[in-house]
């Protein structure tokens, strides 16, 4: 897969199609948003959703750790759907998570769905600075440092030659860079949203995951406040 090289607070990043931030320099990969086992979590109002969206996650983020070759993996939160997920994955899933994990230093950012949840042997953190970057799960607007964050699973729409496209997508403005989420059954906030206002502004730019790119559609196109709510 093509990956897409940008600059933020003066360090080179490297935007997967997958939805993950790779940070060269830190040999540190970036992951927000994973939402395990956010299928089983239906099961209890008699909604059905096939069980399969932890295995599919992880096997993306196992492949993605193997192409860029980071020894270092952060969690950006919500790393499970909820604080009982972990008494739903099966055993195999826990496996896969522990395979990934045990070639890797693994950071633990604190997530408003995981509750704080960890798996065993590990420990979380509400945020993290790293080289003058503070990496947390919800975005502080009273913040003036150089900002990563998750949370919103920032989606964009595109016209296009009469076609409508919208797809997730990485959020670049000042001092901020908001990532979509990893997840394989996660919805999408419409960056336009107000609850991504502070984002807004000339030299924005989005970043659209395609299947094996990513894409730079022109700036500007996030200043549109029009609203749509998040799935």
């Amino acid at each position: 897969m093509s990956r897409k090289s940008t600059e933020f607070a003066g360090h080179g990043f490297e935007l997967h199609p997958s939805g993950a931030l790779f940070w060269p320099d830190e040999s540190l990969l970036i992951v927000g948003d994973l939402h395990l086992e956010k299928a089983s979590s239906y099961h209890a109002s008699g909604q059905f959703l096939p069980p399969y969206d932890t295995g599919q996650t992880l096997r993306r983020l196992a492949a993605v750790l193997a192409e860029t070759g980071a020894s270092r993996l952060l969690f950006l939160g919500d790393v499970f759907h909820d604080g009982r997920a972990w008494s739903r994955m099966s055993d195999g899933d826990k496996g896969l998570l522990f395979d990934i994990l045990t070639p890797v230093d693994s950071i633990w950012v604190e997530g408003n769905h995981d509750q704080s949840f960890v798996p065993p042997g590990h420990s979380a953190v509400m945020e993290i600075e790293i080289a003058g970057i503070v990496l947390r799960h919800i975005m502080d607007e009273a913040d003036g440092r150089p900002e990563i964050s998750a949370h919103y699973h920032p989606a964009a729409v595109i016209h296009h030659r009469g076609s409508r496209v919208r797809r997730p997508c990485f959020v670049r403005a000042a001092g901020r860079l908001i990532m979509p989420a990893f997840g394989v059954l996660t919805g999408g906030l419409d960056c336009r949203d107000d609850a991504l206002a502070a984002l807004r502004g000339r030299d924005t730019q989005l970043f659209l995951l395609g299947k094996d790119d990513v894409f730079a559609p022109p700036a500007g196109l996030a200043a549109d406040s029009r609203r749509s709510r998040r799935r």
